[in-house]
């Protein structure tokens, strides 16, 4: 048997070496081919293509197993349509510029991976003013790294392209790339066992947007003055954590019928929602930092048996939003509004933080009587429920609130993205006086 293995091993060996010694280096530039397509045109499959610096009007079609290699920066442009369309598995496009110029036609795709493809790369690339960056339609083990995609920055958010969408992949990587401008800059469907982390996304409508994306990661990305940070879409068995989502107008994160996934140690800051939780069960949400909020956290539509633990809300105008048919109990957070004590010195509060009253229950749950803030009967309700704590809504409750926070750099985090202000966005998220802390 080993006698055996040990053959396998070595016609791979001479299979692998054999292989290398036959593939090229076919340059284009400086003495070499005039153009990209007339050195694609001798490649054979394995071969490498150096491009030196300069600028090229082209349009590519990769249908062999190639590594096309910019080399100090070579500028490929166009005025409309597909610039790269890879066809072949095995492709490796790095170290270009891919500009458009003139007026866009809707559907331009600066690289569009075609279906069936595997283990194609898209790394170190500079993309400008392009409707659609990188689109993967259907593909597997593909990889779009370190990237930087600038969007068409003069349309309106809903007018401009995805700078990075995924169809229907396996094993996708889209990590340590800088995204701007975009309708969304990160779209993904149907697409699991993705990774996604490192990525930073700015000015765009939706940062990072999932629709059936299961067993995937999230994670370490920096989502900042969006229209929406995060939206984590019906999805499973997914991590979710260590993201900053600051400054984004409507949420910091949205997670929205997502189920026994992480939502750890994130950082949502100035945001009109720091994290929402729609019709999403069984997660666990910990150790998150939100700040600075118009609502902390709303939790709605049958959000329900999540462990929420360890978070630090601080100076949310609505620490939590929640309405639903019955209470939840997460404890050992800490509240910036809490006024209970710890006599005994243990670190958590002697009485609950509770969410909210039976008056902001009312309002939430019926806008139309915020009509009646000022009337007799509502001011009477207050009082009631004051003295005599028999009227009960369904709230959130912490039994053990944590006298401090959690996050020990909570004052320079907020001193950095001071300028981040909520937008209030949501015009239902201004904290009523009525409210008092709890």
């Amino acid at each position: 048997m080993n006698i055996i293995r040990l053959i396998f091993v070595s016609i791979a060996v001479f299979l692998v070496s054999t292989a290398s010694a036959e593939s090229a280096v076919l340059k284009v530039g400086n003495g070499g081919f005039k153009t990209i397509n007339a050195a694609l045109g001798k490649a054979k499959p394995g071969d490498t293509v150096e491009v030196n610096g300069g600028t090229y009007a082209e349009i590519l079609k990769l249908d062999k197993k190639i590594h096309i290699k910019g080399v100090n920066n070579p500028v490929i442009v166009s005025k409309g349509g597909n610039i790269v369309d890879i066809l072949s598995s095995d492709v490796t496009f790095e170290g270009f510029t891919l500009k458009y110029e003139g007026k866009h036609v809707t559907e331009d795709v600066a690289v569009a991976i075609h279906g069936g493809t595997m283990g194609v790369r898209i790394q170190n690339n500079i993309f400008k003013n392009v409707m659609f960056g990188v689109k993967v339609l259907e593909s597997f083990d593909t990889a779009i790294t370190d990237n930087v995609i600038e969007g068409v920055d003069d349309k309106d958010e809903s007018n401009r392209g995805t700078c990075i969408t995924a169809v229907g992949t396996l094993n996708l990587e889209v990590s340590g790339n800088k995204v701007t401008s975009c309708r969304d800059g990160i779209y993904m469907e149907v697409s699991h066992y993705s990774t996604v982390t490192g990525n930073e996304v700015t000015k765009s409508r939706y940062a990072i947007h999932t629709m059936w994306v299961d067993s995937g990661n999230f994670s370490d990305n920096t989502v900042i003055d969006n229209l929406v940070g995060m939206a984590i879409m019906y999805t499973k068995h997914t991590v979710i954590n260590r993201n900053v989502a600051v400054g984004n107008k409507t949420h910091g994160l949205l997670i929205n019928q997502t189920i026994r996934s992480e939502i750890n140690e994130n950082i949502s800051i100035g945001n009109s929602k720091g994290i929402f939780l729609y019709n999403s069960i069984e997660d666990e949400v910990k150790s998150n930092l939100i700040m600075n909020n118009n609502i902390g956290i709303h939790s709605w539509g049958g959000s329900e048996e999540n462990k929420v633990t360890g978070n630090s809300l601080i100076d949310n105008e609505v620490q939590v939003k929640y309405v639903a048919a019955k209470d939840q109990e997460w404890s050992g957070n800490y509240w910036s509004d809490y006024l209970g004590w710890d006599m005994t010195g243990k670190g958590t509060g002697d009485m609950p933080y509770e969410s909210n009253t039976v008056v902001d229950h009312i309002f939430w749950r019926y806008p139309l009587a915020k009509l009646l803030y000022s009337s007799p009967a509502m001011h009477v309700l207050k009082i009631i429920e004051k003295q005599f704590p028999i009227l009960k809504v369904p709230k959130v409750t912490d039994k053990a609130p944590s006298m401090v926070p959690f996050h020990k750099d909570w004052k320079a985090l907020k001193a950095k993205y001071e300028k981040y202000q909520p937008a209030n966005y949501h015009i239902d998220s201004v904290k009523l006086s009525n409210t008092g802390g709890m």
